[in-house]
């Protein structure tokens, strides 16, 4: 036990090592500390000199309290899985395996999500990352290695879930920024009908008296273009070319907002057109049903 105490003292501060009952005492709790590891884990040889820096570590740790305190048998394996002593992470898996499996079953629902996040945990507790030391190292005895390896788990599978929600919507983005603009699911889902109806009203402000009182007929009022020709004093054929005129000059000034207001290319203009032509007529006669509260003062010449 020699190589044990010395590699202890000379990592272990003086402070440490008076609350540790100094002297022959602290000889007999190290190796008992070691003796009880050697127990729990006979297949495990680790290192005197290696478990005894170890110990060091929980010593000066501030919040370690009394040394005799610590559960040795969990120190030390936690210290062999660090050293890679053969058959260390072996033991360790059969021990702690479930208790890893639980904690990630509390948070992750799919089979798949499950069996990705216990791969993660055994990734980051036992191998070095760049700079990163794997997280056995962390484990300084403050409680049961059991209760740690939960938190743990519970903490690696918690960044898999976020990990795995930004990669989502990174992905929805890319796929949306890649199919364009679905106009039918705009309108649908609503995000299109304030500004599609504030274009409407804007290009019918656009227009004169004449030429609303027309589509107010028509489309409101349901009066045949024939019947609206005869009051006016022109013919059908006319008035039907004035019709389509205006009603394809609205939509066309409604296309032109939404362009700018949604960003949209020439190919989402396109595939928009059948939707906002099916919506046209129902928001004309919105607007055109209280032309005072509604229409704009005409606009131009």
């Amino acid at each position: 036990m020699i190589a044990l105490v010395r590699a202890f003292q000379g990592e272990v501060g003086s402070a440490a090592v008076a609350a540790s009952d100094e002297g022959a005492a602290l000889e007999k709790l190290l190796a008992s500390f070691y003796a009880r590891g050697r127990e729990a884990y006979p297949r495990v040889l680790l290192d005197e000199a290696l478990f005894g820096r170890h110990l060091a570590r929980c010593a000066n740790d501030a919040k370690a309290g009394s040394l005799s305190d610590v559960p040795a048998a969990d120190l030390y394996l936690a210290c062999a899985c660090a050293a890679r002593v053969p058959g260390a992470v072996a033991a360790f898996e059969r021990k702690f395996g479930p208790v890893i499996r639980r904690a990630i079953s509390r948070l992750l629902k799919t089979a798949d999500d499950r069996q990705e996040a216990e791969q993660r945990v055994w990734h980051r507790l036992f191998v070095e990352d760049g700079q990163r030391p794997p997280r056995i190292t962390q484990y300084l005895g403050r409680g049961p290695l059991e209760n740690w390896v939960s938190v743990a788990s519970m903490r690696i599978a918690v960044s898999f879930l976020r990990a795995e929600s930004a990669e989502q919507r990174l992905r929805t983005k890319v796929i949306v920024d890649t199919a364009g603009v679905d106009p039918e699911r705009l309108l649908m889902k609503g995000e299109l009908r304030r500004p599609f109806e504030t274009a409407v009203t804007e290009a019918l402000g656009r227009m004169s008296p004449r030429e609303r009182m027309i589509l107010k007929l028509h489309v409101v009022g349901g009066v045949t273009l024939e019947a609206i020709g005869k009051s006016l004093g022109v013919t059908r054929q006319a008035l039907s070319k004035t019709f389509s005129r205006c009603r394809e000059r609205i939509l066309g000034e409604v296309e032109g907002a939404l362009k700018e207001r949604f960003n949209l290319s020439p190919h989402d203009i396109s595939s928009m057109l059948p939707a906002v032509a099916s919506q046209l007529d129902a928001s004309l006669s919105r607007a055109l049903e209280n032309p005072g509260a509604r229409l704009p003062p005409r606009q131009g010449p």
